[in-house]
């Protein structure tokens, strides 16, 4: 008995680790907008979403389920100093009567992702 439970523990602590290498290594965090938001001049519809970072890239993408709904240039910079964020924010500027999506701070990371928002061109409809 004890040998299995020693197991089970073992397991289970490898499945915690294995889960949190794969959201380090680019697979995603859900995020859920609560407003139409423009990426890129993309308009994105309120509602959840999965927002995944490529380092290498420095490419923010944003799905639903399997479909890729928008993808920007954005980087990684420490937000509010050295403390991980406790809920992820999202932060917005408003532009033209739109919001445009300038950055995402996942819970649980202590640096933000940061949209070039200069750059974006949103054209009126």
């Amino acid at each position: 008995m004890k040998k299995l439970s020693t197991l089970f523990m073992v397991v289970i602590t490898m499945f915690l680790f294995s889960n949190q290498l794969a959201f380090a290594d680019g697979k995603g965090k859900k995020v859920e907008f609560a407003r139409d938001v423009v990426i890129n001049g993309t308009e994105v519809k309120k509602g959840k979403y999965k927002a995944e970072f490529d380092e290498q890239k420095n490419e923010l993408t944003i799905w639903k389920g399997s479909k890729l709904i928008a993808k920007s240039k954005a980087q990684k910079r420490i937000h509010k100093g050295i403390h991980k964020s406790i809920a992820t924010e999202i932060m917005i500027v408003k532009q033209n009567d739109k919001s445009l999506l300038k950055g995402i701070a996942l819970a649980g990371e202590q640096e933000a992702i940061w949209l070039d928002v200069n750059t974006v061109n949103v054209s009126p409809q």
